[in-house]
């Protein structure tokens, strides 16, 4: 009977220790799995492109970082996030965007006549640009100043699609994740993305 106690304690003891094994190789794997994915989306380039309508289009990957390597790493972001009253712990992703707008611009200019107290009268250089993402209005004094008013508008779509791996590489869907991407669009024409950056947190 102790004989066989004794095998059992073996047995278990092995067992036990198999499992923490098998629970820290599949953890340091997607850890690796985690930081060559990180690597990737860092050392790639920004893939440009352009939408059917001629819009400016960009492609990124996606970065995962824990919280605290989110703090280490992107701290004026953090900081910027917590000042808007947004705990820390409750953030779910992050995306950053540089723009570049150059606009073209046509306009007449116009002579505008002010009536100054005491009678007296001067002529204004005037300007008035308006298009659907872009307003410039404003005049030149006589002495050569400028005063006016520049309106510049954008709107960016950004959609994140996922890959999932498949069973045996080519049956069906499995939950683990093949690949991640960011597509973001400016709708302004005269846009162009210089860059994006997409983080998702991490526990």
């Amino acid at each position: 009977m102790k004989k066989y106690l004794i095998w059992a304690a073996i047995i278990l003891a092995v067992a036990a220790v198999f499992w923490i094994q098998n629970a820290k190789i599949k953890r340091l794997t997607t850890e690796r799995d985690k930081y060559r994915s990180n690597t990737e989306t860092l050392l790639q380039d920004v893939e440009r492109y352009q939408t059917k309508d001629s819009l400016n289009a960009v492609t990124v990957g996606v970065l995962k970082l824990r919280l605290s390597e989110f703090e280490k790493y992107r701290a004026d972001d953090a900081a910027l996030i917590k000042s808007l009253q947004t705990k820390n712990r409750d953030l779910q992703a992050v995306t950053t965007a540089q723009l570049e707008t150059i606009n073209e611009l046509r306009g007449t200019v116009r002579d505008s006549i002010v009536y100054l107290p005491g009678d007296t009268t001067t002529v204004l250089r005037c300007v008035d640009i308006v298009e659907p993402w872009f307003e410039l209005h404003g005049c030149a004094k006589p002495d050569g100043t400028f005063t006016g008013t520049h309106i510049n508008r954008d709107s960016i779509l950004i959609a994140a699609t996922v890959k999932y791996k498949r069973f045996l590489g080519f049956l069906w869907k499995t939950r683990k994740v093949k690949n991640r991407k960011i597509d973001a669009v400016s709708k302004n024409p005269a846009t162009h993305i210089l860059g994006i950056e997409y983080i998702e947190i991490e526990e």
